[in-house]
């Protein structure tokens, strides 16, 4: 994760990370969840990090992140069967997916890492 990076290699290390993104995720879908996750990143820190020549010290963050998003969407779409329901009938395993599981971890990962960067702090004066 060195060298020239941009959200199509967020994207394309994100790939390489997790097995069998749907293809309703993938591609530009993939580069869209990317850039929300740089925009928070920005917000978080008061930075400007920008789509193209992502600094060493956010990339690892924004990884981590992008994964969290993307495992929770699968989750959502239902790349991890967790319940079923067949017209009347439905059956749940209970507990929480391996995907809910993963993304959670990765949203940690992320966030420990962002919390090493630090974040913007604002002061205001109250008038009165």
């Amino acid at each position: 994760m060195v060298g020239e990076f941009d959200l199509g290699s967020i994207a394309a290390t994100v790939q390489d990370l997790i097995e069998s993104i749907p293809t309703a995720i993938s591609g530009t879908r993939l580069l869209e969840i990317a850039n929300r996750q740089v925009a928070f990143v920005e917000s978080f820190t008061g930075a400007s990090i920008g789509s193209k020549g992502i600094v060493l010290k956010y990339q690892g963050a924004l990884v981590d992140l992008t994964c969290a998003e993307v495992l929770s969407l699968m989750n959502t779409i239902g790349a991890d069967v967790n319940s079923i329901s067949l017209g009347d009938f439905s059956e749940s395993k209970g507990g929480e997916t391996n995907l809910m599981v993963a993304s959670k971890n990765f949203e940690e990962r992320g966030m420990k890492k962002l919390n090493t960067i630090g974040s913007k702090i604002s002061v205001y004066k109250a008038f009165g």
